[in-house]
């Protein structure tokens, strides 16, 4: 490929290129840090560097590229070192503005080669194929999407009712693409209008389905759950339970039931692994539980560290207002190298809590889009979530596992440890919500929406995925015939 001539361009400085590698740098440092807070910074964050690749040389524009998106993927490099350790954090920092750097190179030469106002989707389509590609072969799954940075702007992420996920990647590359085509081919009248139309349609398009999605909605029925977690340090965090120290977590989180009753709570959630259970003792621990249930006539689930048998594995138990265990799910997906003890499971946990048709999953399982979409086969109303976070991720992690609700069309409640006690609807909105990132105890009570959404998503998956990888092909296809013309 013949990537080193771009056409109708003129000198950039040094200067210009440097302000440029900031700019976008500094962007997308923002806007793509752990709390959501700057989400808007992510539209324009790729426009210096898509315009600086359309003036330089393929080398050039590499390296700008390169440059511009590790200085935004530093804002994750403590939270790496936290999680996943000093050389995949330096891997997987140096690895994603590779990557980005190469998507920059093949969308600069399908640019310049078709010189046509429809190139305005070449950024959105080969960025999106490479987070298809993570998400279908990633071991964690669809944690580093770039969609994520936009869960605090409700309406705009309801497009992942129609394409999950991949739908808010899309348009949210698809918008600074279209500002700097529109810039680059702004003496060509004809080719911005069908940029300028384009752009409005889709956008406006996008943005009016999410309000009227969200307005366009009235819940039927509500149970009321309670959430806990106690002081972090009353838990073991043992590999090796003890009974008297198991007994006595079993004990505190059973005292935290009656409280949340007397307010009204028909089932109580507590975190993942928050009690560790041997063979010898799993059932005098249980009875604890159980025996909270059925004094209190309420729902209890609560993740456990699960040795009952010589498969160990992260587990959680969904117990009856008669004290009876209704379920014991096994967490399917394990965080690579801090859960290497453990097996995962394979099955999606489904139960009915009051009549409701009800899932269970741990914490990362809902990194996962296609295993969560599994759920939707049942047609859950709500998804119960015992997790445990990082503290610095207590937002971030949360708001992962929210846009689950999106795509399928169902409430959670979600507690974890060392993070954030949520309660959200069907389109993402959380309406209750406390923090236990200060390891200190903390508890909630909000009210649960029982209605569940059928949506877009759920019935076709990732065909968005699939529309741009066709894409994809048909661009490579359609420059390599106008470079054989040259």
């Amino acid at each position: 490929m013949a990537m080193d001539k771009p056409t109708n361009t003129a000198s950039i400085s040094k200067t210009w290129t440097i302000a440029g590698i900031i700019l976008s740098g500094l962007a997308w440092y923002i806007s793509n840090g752990l709390n959501g807070d700057f989400w808007y910074l992510m539209w324009l964050a790729p426009v210096p560097v898509l315009l600086l690749s359309l003036k330089t040389s393929a080398r050039q524009a590499f390296i700008i590229s390169f440059a511009a998106y590790l200085i935004g993927r530093l804002s994750w490099f403590s939270y790496l070192l936290t999680v996943a350790t000093l050389v995949p954090a330096i891997i997987f920092t140096l690895l994603l503005p590779l990557v980005f750097a190469l998507i920059i190179l093949i969308c600069r030469w399908c640019i310049l080669k078709l010189n046509a106002w429809y190139t305005i989707f070449a950024f959105p389509v080969f960025f999106t194929v490479f987070e298809y590609a993570v998400i279908k072969f990633s071991a964690d799954g669809t944690a580093a999407s770039i969609a994520y940075t936009q869960l605090n702007c409700v309406p705009f992420i309801q497009v992942a009712a129609i394409a999950g996920i991949l739908g808010i990647t899309f348009m949210l590359t698809f918008i600074p693409s279209a500002i700097t085509l529109a810039w680059y081919y702004r003496t060509g009248k004809i080719k911005v209008r069908y940029i300028g139309g384009v752009t409005i349609i889709l956008v406006a398009a996008a943005f009016l389905y999410g309000v009227i999605r969200i307005n366009n909605f009235t819940p039927k029925s509500h149970i009321k759950a309670g959430l806990a977690v106690v002081d972090e340090s009353l838990h073991t965090n043992s590999d090796h339970p003890n009974f008297e120290k198991e007994k006595q977590v079993a004990i505190a989180y059973a005292a935290l039931v009656k409280p949340l009753t007397a307010q009204g709570a028909q089932v109580v959630l507590f975190p993942e692994r928050v009690i560790g259970m041997s063979r010898p003792w799993a059932d005098t621990i249980t009875r604890i539980l159980s025996d909270a249930a059925k004094q209190n006539h309420v729902y209890i689930i609560t993740g456990y560290t699960n040795q009952k048998n010589a498969i160990e594995r992260n587990s959680a138990l969904v117990i009856d207002a008669d004290g009876n265990v209704i379920l014991d799910y096994n967490k399917a997906h394990l965080v690579v190298g801090l859960e290497r003890q453990f097996t995962p499971g394979t099955t999606p946990g489904i139960f009915k809590l009051n009549g409701v048709q009800s899932g269970l999953a741990v914490c990362k399982d809902l990194d996962f889009q296609d295993y969560i979409k599994q759920y939707s086969d049942n047609k859950p109303g709500i998804l119960y979530v015992p997790a445990w976070d990082f503290v610095v991720d207590d937002w971030l992690h949360c708001r992962m596992a929210i846009l689950r609700s999106v795509e399928n069309g169902f409430s959670q409640v979600r507690a974890a440890r060392r993070g954030r006690l949520t309660i959200n609807d069907q389109f993402g909105r959380v309406t209750s919500e406390a923090s236990c990132a200060n390891d200190k105890q903390a508890i909630l009570v909000g009210d649960v929406s029982t209605q569940q959404i059928n949506t877009f998503y759920t019935r076709f998956g990732n065909w968005l995925g699939v529309v741009c990888l066709l894409a994809a092909v048909g661009f490579i296809l359609l420059a390599s015939l106008y470079q054989n013309r040259d």
